[in-house]
């Protein structure tokens, strides 16, 4: 049996906060069951050799100030920190005898500093051997941007040499396909982790551009992300996540689940459902960043808007919010079947104490939740429905009929072509 929620959730560092100490006050002000949850924490790095880069597709790595934290946070908690090299711009020139001992150094100071967990993106790397025989202690993870969704593809990374699968977020739809991997996983011996929250289109055609530009030479030389230079992306199909209809019952602020692939699971039976079929729930969070006024711990919470909960949490800066909903661990939230669960899931979210209330008393929180969204009939309904609905969205449209939304093949016809990109793109 796999584990609830103690050693569950793989969570990033705060690559793009600015505060050198942030990560790591908020992380030891949390509770000694918070802690026990964490499975490992992840955290961006960059290979340079002359013209040659491989890097993360995020962008962002730690100061050396934040990465001297993090092995602090390894040797006193015995939580694993975990390299990231996942960008999807993968040279040719690694192979190079030359270059692929250079690389093979920069991971040895890593490897030298204890770090025994490393994602890399480069497959024909994993193929050669080379690193699985240098580092013959390292847990070689494969990245979320490969799309593993399926079977077939899990068996085919594990050959490639790596021991932990991360599994496309596709499967937060495929529930049946999800059971066939975990009883391959458990005959090989192979962990499985899977990417249960971010709000990302299911199968983006964007994707693979997106995660090669982000982190490119291109957007750097600009001084721009990838969101401003191209505003015609998931920021036009995120606005469905509101709902347009008149139908109160439905907080504006819960999320359609058509612009995005994050799981739903509001019950306890549904959490186990999942929990029992995948080592590690991952989350992401590594471009989270402060203005430095925040409270000092890493708690859970949902953030209540006027008379309304909020169902996504963010960074906190919303007009009129009053207060939040805070619980010390994911213990307290499964234990006391805070339903619903998944809408709990903001490990990396920060907020400001001065703007937000948090309130803590459980009996209040189950009672003043108890209408939320995802409780209602038709959530339950919904939510089944989901949980095998492989992203077939065209034929279905279970989705746009609960919230309102006119019945669209693709959510990227939301507003139509775009004609022209925006100025700084015109070359």
């Amino acid at each position: 049996m796999k584990e609830v929620y103690n050693n569950k959730f793989s969570i990033g560092h705060w690559d793009a906060t600015p505060e050198d100490d942030l990560f790591l006050e908020c992380f030891e002000n949390s509770s000694d069951q918070y802690k026990k949850e964490i499975y490992d924490i992840y955290f961006g790095g960059t290979f340079m050799h002359r013209d040659v880069m491989y890097s993360d597709v995020m962008g962002h790595n730690p100061s050396d100030a934040q990465y001297k934290n993090l092995l602090k946070i390894q040797e006193k908690y015995n939580i694993p920190i975990s390299l990231t090299l996942n960008e999807m711009n993968r040279p040719l020139e690694i192979l190079r005898p030359d270059i692929l001992k250079e690389l093979i150094a920069y991971i040895k100071k890593f490897y030298d500093d204890g770090i025994r967990s490393c994602t890399i993106s480069h497959t024909h790397l994993m193929k050669t051997g080379a690193l699985q025989d240098s580092f013959p202690h390292m847990n070689w993870k494969n990245t979320v941007n490969h799309r593993i969704r399926t079977t077939q593809e899990f068996h085919d990374y594990v050959s490639l040499g790596y021991n932990t699968i991360q599994l496309d977020r596709n499967f937060n739809r495929s529930l049946d396909e999800l059971k066939k991997v975990c009883s391959e996983a458990e005959k090989l011996g192979v962990t499985t982790t899977l990417l249960i929250k971010e709000n990302c289109m299911p199968e983006c055609p964007f994707k693979t551009e997106h995660d090669c530009w982000q982190s490119g030479k291109t957007l750097r030389d600009l001084k721009t992300n990838y969101w401003e230079a191209i505003p015609f992306t998931c920021n036009e199909w995120r606005n469905l996540s509101m709902h347009h209809g008149t139908n109160d019952e439905i907080d504006k602020y819960v999320h359609n689940p058509r612009t995005g692939t994050d799981v739903v699971m509001i019950t306890k039976d549904d959490w186990k459902e999942f929990a029992n079929l995948v080592d590690v729930f991952k989350l992401s969070g590594r471009l989270i960043t402060s203005d430095g006024k925040i409270i000092k711990n890493m708690a859970h919470f949902l953030e209540r808007h006027r008379s309304n909960y909020r169902a996504y949490p963010k960074n906190a800066n919303v007009v009129g919010a009053t207060d939040l909903y805070e619980v010390d661990s994911f213990k307290d939230v499964y234990e006391n079947n805070l339903t619903p669960l998944h809408m709990w899931l903001s490990f990396c979210t920060v907020y400001d104490t001065n703007e937000y209330k948090p309130i803590r008393d459980i009996k209040k929180i189950k009672e003043e939740i108890s209408d939320h969204f995802w409780n209602s009939k038709k959530a339950v309904t919904l939510k089944n429905i989901l949980k095998n609905c492989n992203n077939q969205c065209y034929a279905c449209h279970a989705c746009d009929d609960v919230f309102g939304t006119d019945r669209m093949d693709s959510i990227i016809d939301v507003k139509g072509r775009v004609k022209n990109l925006p100025p700084r793109m015109q070359y």
